[in-house]
């Protein structure tokens, strides 16, 4: 079910490229639906009350526009595979695009919940209590970061809770846990959706030509992996003060964050039009400031243990920024969703609730996580697959060359 109070009218987020529309006049079949799902089943007439003259104009009529009509063909003994799997073993992309969110859902927003709100405050009372035994208790909740995010995400395209309100608050909650600004996380990711390796999407590639300086190199490696480590997680934390900056500076500002490049010259309009908006702003520094509100209670609460706070704060910030880019990076602009898919364990199936399918997930923007191996099953991958534990660390051997976006580097 599409959510248009978690994703704005005016972002596309279904594929980076926009489908062209379809002409009226190109099919004299082409009659305007009352709904996208209208059924196209021929309406039934009533024979035995409908006047003979009627039933002679309908029938010619209908035989002005109705295509030949093939005779049926006979049943054989070998049943037809392709027939067999379009009426019965593969949905309809709809059905998966508009399915509702995950059974499972409820009992993960409780999981992780009380797992972030144990890293918040409970594990201080409990540091102040019993001792530095007690940090050992943070690993699950370090473990369940992932599946925070994707939960998050799930959020983002409208497959978190059935209810567009109840969808939004929850995410909204969720993200403060992870100290990350839901309303800019939601319109970034969407862009992302909507404009995927485009020169503003490429933080994995280098743009220094052959014969840059050793500093210049030095300088680019640096600040790549300094994303990764946690750089992209403090750049979202912080995000939120763009809204006190004055709007006529923000134009200036966006070809500065995301570049000059006249390709990207869209995503600078429409992210100076997300940034001035009023309503936006508003709902962006309230829950800033919520924010720094709750970072003060949970230092006090930890008292003299506060460093653990901030240890397991930024490491969970860490991941997130390892994750980011991982499955687009090294992706050449001609491959399927400009996105790959990775093998992953059931464990880790489960913890990044089925984001390595991450190719599969680019093609069906709004299917939540538990039909994407349904997907995958009846769309199989093409090409090498990786491990996901590979996908991690392959990253930190970028940047790599802008050549790569014209051919497959796995």
């Amino acid at each position: 079910m599409e959510n248009v109070v978690a994703r704005p009218d005016e972002i596309d987020a279904a594929s980076p490229v926009a489908a062209p529309a379809a002409s009226p006049l190109a099919s004299p079949l082409a009659f305007p639906l009352a709904s996208p799902h209208a059924s196209l089943a021929p309406i039934p007439v009533d024979t035995a009350s409908a006047e003979p003259s009627r039933l002679s104009r309908l029938s010619g009529a209908a035989s002005a526009i109705a295509p030949p009509v093939t005779p049926p063909v006979q049943p054989s003994d070998t049943p037809c595979a392709s027939a067999t799997l379009a009426s019965e073993a593969i949905p309809s992309p709809a059905l998966w695009r508009h399915a509702k969110p995950s059974r499972w859902n409820p009992w993960l927003i409780g999981l992780t919940g009380v797992a972030g709100l144990w890293q918040w405050l409970g594990l201080g009372y409990a540091l102040r209590h019993w001792g530095e035994l007690a940090a050992l208790s943070a690993l699950p909740v370090l473990l369940l970061t992932p599946m925070h995010w994707g939960l998050i995400h799930e959020s983002i395209h409208g497959q978190l809770r059935l209810k567009p309100r109840a969808n939004e608050r929850t995410g909204r909650a969720l993200s403060l846990l992870l100290g990350l600004p839901y309303e800019i996380m939601r319109f970034g990711h969407l862009m992302h959706h909507r404009f995927t390796r485009q020169p503003y999407d490429q933080p994995d590639i280098s743009t220094l030509r052959a014969d840059a300086s050793l500093a210049s190199r030095a300088g680019r490696w640096i600040g790549y992996q300094s994303r990764l480590l946690g750089g992209m997680w403090l750049s979202e934390l912080f995000a939120p003060l763009i809204t006190w900056i004055p709007a006529k500076r923000l134009p200036a500002l966006a070809r500065r964050a995301l570049g000059a490049d006249p390709i990207d010259e869209d995503v600078r309009r429409r992210t100076v039009m997300f940034a001035t908006d009023p309503v936006r702003r508003r709902r962006i520094q309230r829950d800033f400031l919520f924010l720094l509100a709750a970072l003060g209670l949970a230092l006090w609460a930890y008292g003299p243990w506060w460093p653990v706070f901030v240890a397991t704060f930024v490491a969970r910030g860490v991941w997130l920024s390892i994750a980011d880019n991982l499955p687009h990076f090294g992706v050449a602009m001609d491959e399927p969703a400009r996105a790959r898919n990775f093998h992953a364990t059931a464990l880790g199936r489960w913890l990044v609730l089925n984001h390595h399918l991450h190719r599969v997930h680019h093609q069906y923007p709004t299917a939540p996580w538990h039909l994407l191996p349904e997907i995958d099953a009846a769309q199989p991958t093409q090409g090498p697959v990786i491990a996901y534990w590979r996908a991690v660390l392959r990253q930190f051997a970028g940047p790599l060359p802008a050549s790569s976006l014209r051919g497959d580097t796995v």
